[in-house]
């Protein structure tokens, strides 16, 4: 009887530490956190929302998706519309490269124009990242916090999702 209750206890042992310990390892491995950050600007003539979506994965940067929403409120610059459309497709070309896409949606009934540009840091070469002026985020040792941090200074509203 002594020996079973040792085999079982040492067994009982065995089956708690690595249980705990992998659960510990699963935790650590899976935090995902999602930072999103909203500005807005409104004047008479336009209202412009940038909203920003940064996905962590164990606090390192892993994508990133930027949307530029540009309303015209104006009635004047209205009648300008496909002027405006043509000066902001010049800036905003629409393409697709390893973990990149550039999109641009535009509503002519609302005079909306959307710029929408993902980012996929483990598919995105150095290369395409510098092209698009965010050469270094890819390696940046930034945190979740420190960006939401960062962004709200600059006057963005965030929310970790």
């Amino acid at each position: 009887m002594k020996k079973i209750s040792i085999l079982f206890l040492s067994l009982l042992i065995i089956v708690l530490a690595t249980g705990c310990g992998a659960t510990e390892e699963k935790e650590k491995e899976v935090k995902e956190q999602t930072l999103v950050c909203t500005t807005t600007e409104s004047d008479e003539d336009m209202d412009i929302e940038q909203v920003i979506s940064m996905t962590y994965k164990n606090d390192k940067l892993k994508q990133m998706k930027m949307e530029v929403n540009t309303t015209l409120n104006n009635p004047t610059i209205r009648e300008k519309w496909e002027e405006f459309k043509k000066s902001m497709d010049k800036n905003n070309e629409e393409f697709e490269k390893e973990g990149i896409i550039s999109k641009v949606v535009v509503d002519d009934q609302n005079y909306e124009y959307n710029v929408i540009l993902d980012i996929d840091f483990d598919k995105a070469s150095e290369e395409d990242l510098k092209e698009q002026g965010f050469d270094g985020l890819k390696d940046e040792e930034g945190t979740l916090e420190e960006s939401k941090e960062s962004a709200e200074k600059d006057g963005a509203t965030c929310v970790i999702k």
